[in-house]
């Protein structure tokens, strides 16, 4: 199987980055419900990926 680790972390610090504007677009107050999910899903895909990273690490 093909090494995805770059892959993966594009998608890790993309996740996080989009993440960070839903927080900070609902910590100015100008945001709707759809902000607060974005926010929820790009979380726990983020860390569902930084999981996935660390288990590589540790195994090799």
């Amino acid at each position: 199987m093909r090494n995805r680790r770059s892959y993966r972390i594009v998608v890790t610090i993309a996740c996080f980055v989009f993440a960070g504007m839903n927080a900070y677009r609902i910590l100015q107050g100008y945001y709707t419900w759809i902000d607060v999910f974005l926010l929820i899903i790009f979380l726990i895909f983020g860390v569902t990926y930084s999981y996935i990273l660390f288990r590589q690490d540790r195994e090799s």
